[in-house]
């Protein structure tokens, strides 16, 4: 390296940018032996606007402006940021080269008279600046009073210190990196305070063609931070959620596991949306693919009903544009036609969720043709198998129709499952449905139907097992023999019978009738839609040659192949709605 290198670091002037700056000059000294770095302190418009909320005049991206400013007029080399505050969106030719290693993510309590949280009074005055942090303290503790508090983090802790507040919020790593950590009352954990998106993580922005500075940087990369970024800003994109939004984001590798977390909450902490996912693939795409995702579930929760309430700045509207996309960085490679292309969904209605409205705001228009309907079925015999419900020792619940109509069979003979029965459901979603009825259930960690089932270690051995299956009419017997073959003695009792609805012939063929294309796509749930769906178009096969199907799982994709399906087929992780979505979205 030239001993006349140098590099020139943009900054704002508070103690904490200040503090970040030089750490990086620190770091590239420490890098590079005779290094020039000068750093250029700056006031941006976000330190000058103080006397207004930040999710009111544009959000953090007003803290970062006059810096990449400076870096596209080539007055300056690289501007440091604190993670958290970096919209999703860079300015064109601008990029994060390198992050550094992660600081402590958590928030922390901060109070004059008061320990943590639970100690606050009702009516306490809390100080944030945070949506994010305000949506779910508020979910927590809805007696206190969270007032707007802005300004750097020596401000806030003088406004605390003249009474102002009961109590502050801030985050753990600036109070560490300025030395009050002994200001810490609690540091509040992420389970009841997600984190936001990048917080603790400083990240240095330079001009995408500057390979020299580039280079320089380099050594300054930490490969841990990349990984959670990479996960919790790809999440961050695909809501559209920006840095001002209540939405929080929190990476992290536990046990040989990448575990996301995500929230978007209502602002009053009315609503809180969660998700947490795992993916023992230890890699970037595998930690993008997490936070997609992440987005995704909370998506189809109904995360964008939350963030179209936010209240926009008008006063800039491109911001405001971009904060508005949501859906689109998850269509970005789906090749979402301008033109609205049909996109057929086959599941009963009840189980869509917020797929339709999802599929909408991607651009396309969604027919609903159910290619199954579920009913409930009632006789004597099954009413006993229901009345000696606790003559079980493990009971299988096979879908989510098998949940709803055989729980309402358990409730409506007063009857309920008993501690210690062991409850097991097919997949995910049927576990989530038993949740509902507070029944905390085994389901399988990988993969879906029958077979993962089977592969669960607790089902190894079923020697002196007394075993029910609640199912549908149209339920495998394998599974059955299979347990019966390890010992079990197994009963099948039929909840519910699925038959094709009447009007779903009369709906297809009006699809049809009106658009001069073929669908998109179908999605297919279940093996049983698979082959009525086909049955159903059989004498317009040709229609299809250029339709996609999305299916729930291998077997589904292999039953359609055998019913001689001619057209693309995209098999989804499991059938839930957010694989589906996933798998849709990505292909």
């Amino acid at each position: 390296m030239s001993k006349t290198s140098s590099i020139r670091i943009a900054t704002r002037n508070s103690p904490l940018a200040l503090w970040q700056a030089n750490f990086i000059k620190q770091k590239l000294q420490a890098a590079h032996v005779g290094i020039k770095v000068e750093i250029i302190g700056m006031t941006t418009l976000g330190d000058q606007l103080l006397d207004r909320s930040l999710a009111a005049v544009g959000g953090k991206g007003l803290f970062l402006k006059e810096l990449e400013v400076s870096l596209l007029n080539n007055e300056t080399d690289i501007a440091v940021h604190s993670m958290k505050d970096v919209p999703a969106d860079l300015p064109r030719g601008l990029e994060i080269a390198v992050v550094c290693e992660r600081e402590d993510a958590r928030d922390v309590f901060v109070s004059n008279n008061f320990q943590n949280l639970y100690a606050l009074p009702k009516g306490a005055r809390v100080g944030t600046s945070s949506l994010r942090r305000a949506s779910q303290l508020k979910s927590a503790f809805p007696t206190f009073e969270f007032v707007e508090l802005r300004g750097n983090v020596n401000t806030r802790l003088a406004k605390l210190d003249k009474g102002e507040y009961d109590a502050i919020i801030l985050a753990a790593a600036g109070l560490i990196r300025l030395g009050f950590v002994d200001r810490v009352k609690q540091y509040i954990t992420p389970e009841l305070c997600l984190p936001a998106v990048g917080q603790g993580i400083v990240g240095i922005e330079c001009r995408s063609n500057d390979e020299a500075t580039k280079a320089l940087l380099r050594p300054l990369h930490n490969k841990a931070s990349e990984l959670y970024l990479a996960a919790e800003r790809t999440m961050n994109a695909a809501l559209g959620g920006g840095c001002q939004a209540p939405v929080a984001g929190f990476a992290e590798v536990i046990k040989g596991k990448i575990r996301m977390r995500g929230m978007v909450g209502d602002v009053d902490g009315s609503n809180i949306l969660t998700c947490n996912v795992t993916s023992s693939d230890i890699s970037i795409s595998s930690a993008k693919k997490l936070g997609r995702e992440v987005a995704m579930d909370l998506i189809l929760q109904g995360a964008e009903e939350i963030l179209s309430n936010i209240v926009r700045p008008e006063s800039d509207p491109t911001e405001a544009a971009a904060n508005d996309k949501s859906l689109s960085k998850m269509a970005a490679d789906s090749g979402t036609p301008e033109a609205k292309r049909v996109v057929v969904l086959t599941r009963e209605e009840k189980f869509l969720g917020n797929m339709p409205r999802a599929l909408e705001k991607l651009g396309f228009k969604v027919e609903l043709v159910e290619t199954l309907r579920s009913t409930l079925l009632s006789n004597k015999n099954i009413t006993k198998v229901f009345e000696n419900i606790n003559g079980y020792t493990d009971i299988i619940f096979v879908s989510r129709n098998a949940v709803e109509f055989g729980m309402s069979i358990v409730e409506q003979s007063g009857q309920a499952i008993a501690q210690a029965t062991q409850v097991i459901a097919m997949g995910a979603e049927s576990a989530k449905q038993l949740m509902k009825h507070n029944i905390v259930a085994l389901y399988p960690d990988n993969g879906t139907g029958a077979e993962a089932l089977l592969s669960v270690k607790q089902l190894a051995d079923l020697s002196q097992r007394k075993v029910l299956i609640v199912r549908g009419t149209q339920g495998l017997d394998w599974p059955a023999d299979e347990m019966r073959n390890r010992g079990a003695q197994v009963d099948q009792v039929n909840v519910y019978a699925q038959t094709l609805p009447l009007n779903a012939s009369q709906k297809m063929q009006k699809i049809l009738g009106q658009e001069q294309q073929s669908p998109q796509a179908i999605f297919l749930h279940s093996g049983h839609s698979a082959r009525n769906f086909i049955d159903l178009v059989s004498a317009d096969r040709e229609r299809f040659s250029k339709t996609k199907l999305v299916v729930g799982s291998r077997r589904i994709a292999e039953m359609a192949n055998e019913l001689d399906w001619n057209g693309g087929i995209t098999i989804a992780e499991s059938p839930s709605n957010k694989h589906m979505m996933l798998a849709f979205t990505a292909s």
